[in-house]
């Protein structure tokens, strides 16, 4: 399937966060790495990655706590989004 450009739509980071996409790719790939995606709350926008000066990422507690969103509802919260 190609893509055109006309068809493309854009999120940023804050949304991106909010689907809980943001937490899901730093905890199951970056965070392994000692890495992180960070994020300006204000812009929306992340100019950096952070790496750990010891190579190990962890969140806090009342972070872990939160349950992930399902696909079905990532899907609906991004169709909502892209509108």
């Amino acid at each position: 399937m190609v893509v055109k450009m006309s068809d493309v739509k854009e999120i940023n980071w804050n949304q991106l966060s909010e689907l809980g996409l943001l937490r899901k790719i730093n905890r199951d790939v970056l965070h392994p790495l000692g890495l992180a995606i960070s994020r300006n709350v204000e812009t929306g926008f992340s100019e950096v990655i952070l790496a750990a000066a010891d190579g190990v990422w962890e969140y806090s507690e009342d972070i872990l706590k939160k349950p992930d969103l399902t696909e079905v509802e990532i899907r609906e919260r991004l169709a909502e989004m892209l509108r």
